[in-house]
């Protein structure tokens, strides 16, 4: 992981017990810094329970603002980042998960930016994560100029609080950035998601199927993320930086990485058509901001990232079996 400010500080992680949360309190609980973490009432703790005895754990409603009141007079951030956005929302015939990107997501920024805004003592810095699909089908790779043009409700939410957060900028008394990230994976990543999905078929000689095999994904290991993550907040120079590998296999090559990182019979993946309507083709983007301005580049190869993931798995079912 690259460099990052080497003094301690005071650190509030809205959203700590997702995937890329939890690493990013791991990694400031490690380096001593004093970490607040603010999860939904009822969240699973369980990637936090290495570290609950080092860091304070905040159970809050983000539209709550006397809630966020009370955690940022508790936490004094000199540092707060916005990780809790719904990864996914299913398109729904009433249009519900429309609503819910404006519900659950947008007001609930504004809320947030509202409650740190008021505070004794204000943040040195905002940092939201959004991601390059708010680019949707806009051409790849994609630069942080171009116009934006989102397939999803997800992706729709993110860019809405993307434009608020620049709109809001010159009224709040501390600089606010959006860090769009690659698609991220590593340890502890929801099997959900393809990546650590197929890892785990093919560590249990299990079938996959994969339907767009010729779909180019910008993929990023969770430490590069967190380190650009923590550089953004270091230098929060611009409004919005892209955070990308500017790389991005198809997921026919990717499959082939896994298998052979997993040593599985690549006939155990099978593969829609060639060619499939619809969808984002090549999400890709252009890392060319963050390494003019913050000097970040990822550090984290696909191969090594595998590597290092499929090595977790291994750990993990291990563990599984000897339990």
């Amino acid at each position: 992981m690259q460099n990052v400010s080497a003094s301690p500080q005071r650190i509030l992680v809205i959203g700590g017990g997702g995937f890329i949360g939890a690493h990013l309190v791991a990694h400031c609980a490690r380096r001593g810094d004093a970490v607040h973490v603010v999860v939904r009432p009822g969240s699973s703790l369980d990637r936090l329970r290495p570290w609950l005895s080092s860091i304070r754990v905040h159970e809050a409603p983000l539209g709550d603002r006397a809630a966020m009141d009370v955690v940022l007079a508790a936490a004094r951030p000199g540092q707060v980042f916005h990780l809790a956005v719904a990864d996914r929302r299913s398109a729904q015939p009433d249009l519900g998960d429309a609503r819910l990107s404006i519900t659950d997501d947008l007001a609930n920024l504004v809320n947030l930016l509202a409650a740190c805004a008021a505070a004794s003592a204000p943040p040195g810095a905002f940092v939201r994560a959004g991601s390059l699909a708010e680019y949707g089908t806009a051409p790849a790779p994609y630069d942080e100029t171009q116009r934006e043009s989102p397939l999803d409700s997800y992706a729709a939410g993110l860019v809405a609080g993307t434009h608020y957060a620049r709109m809001l900028c010159g009224r709040l008394p501390f600089p606010i950035c959006t860090a769009r990230l690659a698609l991220t994976y590593g340890a502890a990543q929801s099997e959900r998601f393809l990546l650590p999905g197929l890892i785990r078929r093919c560590l249990a000689g299990a079938n996959s199927f994969i339907a767009r095999p010729r779909d180019r994904r910008d993929l990023m290991h969770v430490d590069d993320a967190v380190a650009g993550l923590l550089r953004v907040a270091d230098q929060p120079v611009v409004p919005v930086v892209n955070l990308a590998t500017g790389f991005a296999p198809s997921m026919a090559e990717v499959s082939a990485r896994v298998c052979a990182a997993t040593g599985a019979d690549p006939r155990l993946v099978t593969f829609g058509p060639s060619r499939s309507a619809g969808g984002v083709p090549d999400l890709r983007g252009s890392g060319r901001l963050a390494r003019q301005q913050l000097d970040w580049v990822p550090q984290i190869g696909l191969d090594e990232g595998l590597a290092r993931t499929v090595a977790w798995h291994r750990a993990e079912l291990q563990l599984r079996e000897a339990g």
